[in-house]
């Protein structure tokens, strides 16, 4: 039996999935450069550890992501220029 390439790409993909852990970032918060953890879909940040969130809990972030985006439109302007204001600190520290 032998193994195709993509095959072989296929296997990988999904043994790295299966070890993504929490991720952590720097980020800029209250103008204070900090490190923020990141955790892969279905999952959330609980005391350094990504965790898997229950039913209950990501259908009430669906729902609330939704209302929010609405809310975001609305304000898209002044999101706008605060980003472009954080980008220009990010620049500052040295990120990206």
């Amino acid at each position: 039996m032998k193994i195709t390439k993509s095959q072989l790409k296929e296997m990988i993909r999904e043994i790295i999935d299966e070890l993504v852990e929490a991720k952590k970032k720097k980020v800029i918060r209250k103008g204070k450069l900090v490190k923020k953890t990141f955790c892969p879909k279905g999952q959330k940040a609980k005391g350094g550890k990504c965790v898997p969130m229950k039913a209950k809990e990501r259908t009430k972030r669906k729902m609330k992501a939704k209302k929010g985006a609405i809310k975001r439109k609305a304000k898209s302007t002044r999101i706008k220029k605060k980003r472009a204001k954080a980008m220009k600190k990010r620049k500052a520290f040295g990120l990206k």
